[in-house]
């Protein structure tokens, strides 16, 4: 996938996730090129504020399935040191960061999107967790950002069922901050990303390194069970039933 970078005059960054014939799938070189972009806007001064999004009326539809095969346990706990690389850059990030959703935010999308401060969503965006779906454990700090945002209980439904949530119910339940019409959610976004870049620096870095605070934690479980399961039989499963468009047929194993 290409990762496309805008740096605009008035110091905003746009970040473009961009594959929109496979609705924009983060995997191992997606998280690569996401975190070059972010160090390069996190230490240039020009850059006053950051904004995330996907090309092709779509934010993300998760993880790479070509990139989940079976590796050795060690090889999935390094790319997951990229993965938490990511996730605690996005989360600890200097200047504000929105995430400007438009159509899906599914499984992995959906977790890059709970990893921005803000989140500005279409009102016809929908979202789904679908980690265990293909027999996985949410993972890029889902289970600290989700519930920071919306509560224990509704997250543990939504990450058990897999239950798609519509734009309105999103904003209700507090999983993003603001609805916008179909095509006018960038240019919201840019609006609300550049009237935070106004505020203090220091104070902000602080707040945000609080919130961020549970999100190592969930990261360090992640790394610790999600190898195994990348490696488990109900994991090739969901894998198979996904592509070939059937419900998987669990075993436990």
């Amino acid at each position: 996938m290409s990762i496309d970078v805008d740096l605009r005059p008035d110091g905003l960054c746009i970040i473009t996730m961009n594959e929109p014939a496979r609705r924009n799938p983060i995997g191992h070189t997606a998280r690569a090129g996401l975190i070059a972009a972010l160090s390069q806007a996190e230490g240039d001064d020009a850059v006053r504020a950051v904004v995330i999004t996907g090309a092709g009326g779509n934010f993300s539809a998760g993880g790479d399935i070509r990139d989940q095969g079976e590796r050795s346990v060690s090889e999935h706990r390094e790319r997951f040191s990229r993965i938490k690389d990511l996730v605690m850059r996005m989360t600890r990030f200097s200047k504000p960061l929105v995430a400007a959703i438009e159509g899906w935010a599914a499984g992995g999308g959906f977790a890059l999107a709970l990893a921005c401060p803000t989140i500005v969503a279409s009102k016809e965006s929908r979202f789904v967790a679908s980690f265990t779906k293909i027999g996985l454990i949410p993972d890029m700090g889902v289970l600290a950002t989700m519930p920071a945002r919306i509560g224990a209980a509704q997250t543990r439904r939504l990450l058990l069922t897999n239950r798609v949530v519509d734009a309105s119910e999103a904003l209700t339940l507090g999983a993003v901050d603001e609805l916008a019409d179909a095509g006018d959610v960038l240019r919201r976004a840019c609006e609300i990303a550049l009237e935070e870049a106004k505020g203090a620096p220091l104070p902000r870095q602080f707040i945000v390194d609080w919130f961020a605070r549970d999100v190592a934690a969930a990261l360090d479980y992640e790394q610790s069970i999600q190898p195994a399961l990348l490696n488990s039989a109900d994991s090739a499963e969901g894998r198979a039933a996904f592509a070939e468009k059937r419900p998987p047929q669990f075993r436990g194993c």
